[in-house]
Formats: structure tokens, C-alpha cells, sequence
């Protein structure tokens, strides 16, 4: 093994290490899907997302301040189950199944945060760590993911970017 991918290695398991002791209540194996504050929500804008609800219900910095967990909601309305294989992002080479395509962005600067990668090149985000992963959500049905980004910690409010929803603006950090 390379002194790199040792490098990598440690470095992913010690980010995991520091998201378990610092007790990020988003970032959770299974957020919960009912009684969820809403800080914003948008319909879907396409034909993938028709039918369906996107909320941001949390946005928590962690203790040093530079990480920000958003836990955010898909609810379907409509009449069919609906797949949401299209919340993956294609911009970055994550490993496994996750919900990466996620975004947050700075109000003031512009500047788009992708959720972290690991070591390994796992998202931390929703995905294969997660126990209740929903792929596709139900009518009537609401499911609960997380994402987690390194962010400058003199931000105090983000704009959260959804695959196939309108943007998601001004929602606050705390």
C-alpha cells in the first residue's frame, strides 16, 4: 500500500471517527421521517421529481464549526411508487449506492460545497452506511437523508441543491 492510500485510509477513518465522538444527531444511520421541523421546501421540477416534495429540516454545524450537517426530506404526493436513483452525483467518483448529487452553497460567495468523500471514496452522506436507504419513496410516503460538508464556519445560512428541484435558498445554520 502506497504511503498515499495509507495517507487516504487514515484520513477517512479518522473524519469517522471525529463524526461519532463529535454525536452529529443528522448524521444518522436512519433519520427519522415525521416530526421534522421545515427550514424550506420545493415541488419537483421535472419529470422524474413529479409528484414530489423536496425540505431541508436541518442544518447543524458541528463543534469546531467546520462541518455542517443538512438532513433533508423527499415526500411523494402523487399516485405512484417513484425511484430516486437520480439524487447520485456524477461529478465525483463516490463509491457505492449514495445520495451525493445533494449540494450546498454559499449565499454571500457562490461557492458550491460537494458532501465529503472519504478515504475510501465513500460519500458522507446517505448511502451504503445507512441502515434504511429508500431508493424509491411511496405515495403518501416521506423518507429522511443526511448529508454532511466541509464549510467555512463564518457561514450562517446555505442555499441546498437538489437534483431535479428548485434550489432550496437562505436556509439557516445553527
Amino acid at each position: 500500500m502506497s504511503n498515499l492510500s495509507l495517507a487516504r485510509s487514515a484520513t477517512g477513518m479518522s473524519l469517522a471517527v471525529s463524526i461519532i465522538v463529535m454525536g452529529m444527531s443528522s448524521a444518522s444511520a436512519a433519520p427519522r421521517s415525521s416530526d421534522l421541523e421545515v427550514l424550506g421546501s420545493v415541488e419537483g421540477n421535472s419529470a422524474e421529481s413529479e409528484g414530489l416534495t423536496a425540505e431541508v429540516n436541518e442544518a447543524e454545524r458541528d463543534e469546531s464549526g467546520a462541518l455542517l450537517s443538512i438532513t433533508w426530506s423527499i415526500s411523494n404526493n402523487g399516485d405512484s411508487t417513484e425511484p430516486l436513483v437520480w439524487l447520485r452525483d456524477r461529478s465525483y467518483s463516490y463509491s457505492g449506492p449514495n445520495y451525493a448529487g445533494v449540494t450546498s452553497r454559499s449565499n454571500e460567495s457562490g461557492t458550491r460545497f460537494h458532501p465529503i468523500m472519504d478515504g475510501n471514496g465513500a460519500c458522507l452522506c446517505s448511502g451504503p452506511t445507512s441502515n434504511d436507504l429508500a431508493q424509491q419513496v411511496s405515495p403518501g410516503e416521506k423518507v429522511s437523508y443526511w448529508s454532511l460538508f466541509s464549510v467555512p464556519s463564518d457561514i450562517e445560512s446555505v442555499t441546498v441543491e437538489i437534483p431535479n428541484f428548485e434550489p432550496i435558498e437562505d436556509v439557516p445554520i445553527s
